[in-house]
């Protein structure tokens, strides 16, 4: 025995209905460790999404043998990353994405008192401390980089390559009116400060457009990282990884600072660090400094050499859980820095397409106690969500 049992928790592919968590990196557990908030999608298979395609939201009991109570729907929702469903910390709020007409908003749920409130933006990510969410444009995120952001909204502002009243906002949870704490030019702006002048005079000949996307904020609520990405306005020239830096900015839209380029699954260890892929480096540890990140060591190189969805287990700073993405036969493992062991404690089969926009990855996510992590996968042919609990 490996100490984790995997359990289905949602059913259905046979009558079309599927299910899936939303992006790894969100609170998706409450903070009892015990509800994940998840949505359904009735019939919806592989295939690029239209306004029209809703999806219901749900909170699925571990407790109680995966039961299933939809909370709310929404069309506003992407492949990899869902309707951004996630819990508030610390709080009975759930909170997820929605549409009005063409507007993209964030629907709050009091899961207590059953209350119900809107938001006027889409959010990407809560605050830790329950204040405020930060949200980009979804629309622009759709056509410039196809199964994360919504498709079918207004203002993606494809007009102008770096919007000097587009960006990322930052919306109060009280219901006060958003506010922008850092432009697309304003952030164009500083990358070009910190490149040689041979870089800067390339983004300029080909004249790339830019968009924000993967947003998230220090465990102390004062600091985010946000990806700046660029592609040429000629789409038959294609987009890579390359194509992108990883900025961190003060909540207040002070104090920008340039990490490196070439990022991936970018996650804040601590207020201080943070943790991404870089096919250069690995996996790594990068301190947030100014104005340039500065690079501090590889994590389990001897273990990792490859781009993972990687968490800390909660409550640790050395045990970590991941996956093996971008495969048709994906594995979950759990490492351990201190004693360098590592452990596979699931398999999943069946991730077809292994690549693209309309691939299934497990996203692991553990829960606050870290006795359970919830993951998504097509192992019985279709989205469904499975559990990882610890037995030892």
């Amino acid at each position: 025995m490996n100490g984790w049992q995997v359990e289905q928790l949602t059913h259905g592919t046979d009558a079309g209905l599927y299910h899936a968590h939303s992006y790894y990196d969100l609170n998706v557990f409450d903070a009892e460790s015990r509800r994940i908030v998840a949505h359904r999608m009735h019939g919806v298979a592989e295939r690029a999404l239209r306004p029209d395609d809703r999806i219901t939201i749900g909170l699925i009991d571990t407790e109680a043998d995966g039961a299933w109570t939809e909370i709310g729907q929404s069309s506003a929702w992407s492949w990899q990353q869902g309707p951004m469903a996630q819990w508030v910390p610390g709080t009975s709020l759930v909170l997820w994405n929605d549409r009005d007409d063409a507007t993209f908003v964030t629907r709050v749920l009091d899961t207590v008192n059953q209350t119900r409130r809107t938001l006027p933006i889409a959010s990407y990510v809560v605050d830790p401390r329950a204040r405020f969410t930060l949200g980009v444009n979804m629309a622009r995120l759709d056509t410039l980089r196809p199964g994360y952001g919504y498709c079918g909204g207004a203002g993606a502002r494809l007009d102008q390559r770096r919007p000097r009243e587009d960006g990322v906002w930052k919306q109060p949870l009280d219901g006060s009116a958003p506010t922008l704490i850092l432009s697309l030019d304003r952030a164009v702006r500083f990358l070009y400060s910190q490149l040689g002048w041979r870089d800067v005079l390339d983004h300029r000949v080909k004249r790339y457009r830019y968009w924000f996307n993967h947003v998230k904020i220090a465990p102390d609520g004062n600091r985010f990282t946000v990806k700046l990405r660029f592609r040429s306005r000629d789409a038959k020239k294609g987009w890579s990884d390359r194509m992108g830096v990883s900025l961190t900015c003060g909540t207040d839209g002070e104090v920008l600072a340039l990490m490196t380029d070439a990022t991936s699954h970018v996650i804040w260890a601590d207020n201080q660090t943070l943790y991404f892929w870089r096919k250069r480096d690995g996996v790594c540890l990068y301190a947030d400094e100014t104005p340039k990140g500065r690079y501090l060591r590889p994590i389990a190189p001897e273990v990792i050499d490859y781009n993972v969805h990687l968490r800390y287990l909660p409550g640790s700073t050395h045990r970590m859980v991941f996956d093996t993405p971008y495969r048709e036969s994906i594995d979950v493992l759990i490492h351990d820095e201190q004693s360098e062991a590592t452990q596979t404690i699931a398999h999943f089969d069946n991730h077809r397409p292994a690549r693209g926009q309309y691939r299934c990855d497990l996203h692991p996510c553990p829960s606050p106690d870290a006795n359970k992590i919830v993951v998504t996968s097509l192992d019985d042919g279709a989205r469904q969500v499975y559990l990882l609990r610890k037995t030892a």
